[in-house]
C-alpha cells in the first residue's frame, strides 16, 4: 500500500511540475508581431529557393532513415554536395548528393515558372533508389511552395524506408518555416535566415516533430556558407542533424559541399552560428 502510494505521489507531484511550467515564447524576431512588416521580400535568388528545399529533402530522407533504426546508429560525419542554378523543368541541373558508408541517395528539383504574384513552386525526387548509413530509401517526392515574397517556404513529402523487419514503410514529412534578411551590425554582412517546424509520419500517422534553423551567406568576395541545424522535439530519443557547406551562393548558381553531421545532442545544447 505504501508503494501505491508513493507512486501515486509521484506522478501528481510530476504532473503539477509539468502544467507549472508556460508554454515556451516565439522567437525573438516574432515578438513584436509577424516578420512581414519588417521584411518585405527576402530576394531569395531562383537557385537558393532550389537549394533550400534540396537540402531539406536531404534532411527528412536522413530523418526517415533515424526513425526507421536509431539516432545512435546514424551519428557521424557525411559527405554532401548540392548544385542548383534555377534551371526551369531541368532536374539535372538541380540536385543534392549525399555520401555515407557503402550509401549514397541524390535528390533532384524540378522547377516551376515563378509567378510574381503568387510565388514559385517545384517538386523534389528520387529517381534511383539510395540508402543512408545502409538504411535503404526510394521513391522520395515532395511539393514545394514558395510565396512570392520568398519569406515562406511549404513542402509536403513522401518516401519509402527499408525498416528493422526487412520491409518498406512509407514516411512522409510536412515542413513550414519563412525566410527573413538582416545585416549584422558589426560586420556589415548580409545574412538569410529560417526558421520553422516539422512533422515526420508513418503510414499517415505523425509520430516525430523537428525544429529548424539556419543561417545564410552569399558569396560576395569571399566563401559562401549555408548552416543548417535541426533538433528533434518529439521522439524517443535526443537527436540532432547538421548540415554545414561552403563555396558558390550567388544569383547565377549554387554550388556547395560540406557535411551532414548526425549527433545525439539534446535540443538545449549551445550551438554557434559563428560566420
Amino acid at each position: 500500500m505504501n508503494h501505491k502510494i508513493t507512486i501515486s505521489a509521484l506522478l501528481t507531484s510530476f504532473a503539477v511540475m509539468a502544467t507549472a511550467a508556460p508554454p515556451p515564447m516565439p522567437p525573438d524576431i516574432y515578438a513584436a508581431g509577424p516578420t512581414s512588416p519588417q521584411v518585405a521580400n527576402t530576394g531569395l535568388f531562383a537557385p537558393e529557393r532550389a537549394a533550400y528545399a534540396l537540402l531539406e529533402g536531404a534532411l527528412q530522407e536522413a530523418e526517415a532513415a533515424i526513425a526507421a533504426t536509431n539516432c545512435s546508429d546514424s551519428v557521424g560525419t557525411y559527405d554532401l554536395y548540392i548544385f542548383s542554378d534555377g534551371s526551369v523543368k531541368n532536374p539535372s541541373a538541380n540536385l543534392v548528393t549525399v555520401d555515407s558508408p557503402a550509401s549514397s541517395f541524390t535528390l533532384y528539383a524540378t522547377i516551376n515558372r515563378n509567378d510574381q504574384f503568387k510565388g514559385q513552386s517545384m517538386t523534389i525526387s528520387q529517381t534511383e533508389p539510395g540508402a543512408f548509413k545502409r538504411v535503404a530509401l526510394r521513391d522520395y517526392f515532395a511539393d514545394v511552395a514558395y510565396n512570392a515574397q520568398g519569406t515562406i517556404m511549404t513542402m509536403k513529402s513522401s518516401l519509402q524506408v527499408k525498416g528493422i523487419n526487412n520491409i518498406y514503410n512509407l514516411f512522409q514529412g510536412s515542413v513550414f518555416k519563412d525566410f527573413y534578411a538582416a545585416t549584422d551590425s558589426l560586420t556589415g554582412l548580409p545574412y538569410i535566415f529560417d526558421w520553422g517546424l516539422q512533422s515526420l509520419s508513418k503510414l499517415g500517422y505523425p509520430i516525430q516533430k523537428y525544429w529548424q534553423r539556419s543561417k545564410a551567406l552569399r558569396d560576395d568576395g569571399e566563401p559562401g556558407r549555408t548552416l543548417i541545424v535541426k533538433d528533434r522535439l518529439v521522439g524517443p530519443t535526443s537527436c540532432r542533424i547538421v548540415i554545414d557547406t561552403q563555396n558558390y551562393n550567388n544569383s547565377d548558381f549554387f554550388s556547395q559541399w560540406g557535411t551532414l553531421t548526425i549527433s545525439t545532442n539534446v535540443p538545449s545544447a549551445a550551438f554557434e552560428f559563428d560566420f
